[in-house]
């Protein structure tokens, strides 16, 4: 007898897997800790400039790995499997998971340098999910999504959109910083690719980006 869902988890894939699951066990013990008042792992975790300052640099990539709040975890799960899983089908698991430090480390560092002294955290994995949609914007930007109820759209005009949705939301709840804090990592997750790809070295004979990626590509 299979357990509900757990055809759904064997469709997905490595990296897709290991994020969602560390995103929501995280994300569950910090509530069951929290509501016994035991400790607030978030703590542990979340991104200000003095800790990271004084040593404590793991806070560059681990706020990514803790939701702020249950909407959080779902938004960031559906677009995880939506478009992560499109990045993992022709990148290797060490590739999409090094892709998602990159954004992670590369917003965390935007965060210092815009606000090093503030006490407001950064907290979630936003940064981290914004970048493996606008990588899918650059490496399948002609591929037809569809939504619901029935209609289809390429992927770079869903990406713009969601991407559009995503700033303007974050900065009317949190404000034009974070907003941009956020965008950031898709920024730094874009360079990585450029890098990779050769693009930066004219002529050069070692793509980075594996060679299944460039067939897909249009």
């Amino acid at each position: 007898m299979q357990v509900p869902g757990q055809r759904f988890v064997r469709t997905l894939t490595p990296g897709v897997r290991w994020l969602l699951g560390t995103w929501t066990l995280l994300w569950l013990l910090a509530l069951v800790m929290r509501l016994l008042r035991l400790a607030d792992i978030s703590t542990w975790l979340l991104l200000t400039g003095t800790p990271v300052v004084h040593g404590q640099v793991w806070r560059l990539a681990s706020y990514a790995l803790l939701p702020q709040s249950l909407l959080d975890l779902v938004l960031s799960a559906i677009l995880l499997v939506m478009f992560g899983g499109l990045l993992e089908r022709v990148w290797t698991r060490g590739d999409f998971l090094l892709f998602a430090l990159v954004c992670a480390i590369g917003a965390g560092l935007v965060k210092i340098a815009l606000q090093p002294g503030a006490t407001r955290a950064l907290l979630g994995p936003g940064p981290v999910v914004f970048g493996f949609t606008v990588a899918c914007a650059r490496l399948f930007p002609h591929q037809m999504m569809m939504l619901p109820p029935s209609i289809e759209v390429r992927m770079r005009q869903l990406v713009i959109l969601l991407a559009a949705a995503s700033f303007f939301a974050t900065a009317y709840m949190s404000g034009w910083v974070a907003a941009i804090i956020m965008v950031s990592g898709g920024g730094f997750g874009l360079a990585y690719l450029w890098l990779r790809s050769g693009w930066a070295r004219p002529g050069s004979a070692r793509p980075a980006v594996s060679q299944r990626i460039n067939k897909l590509e249009l």
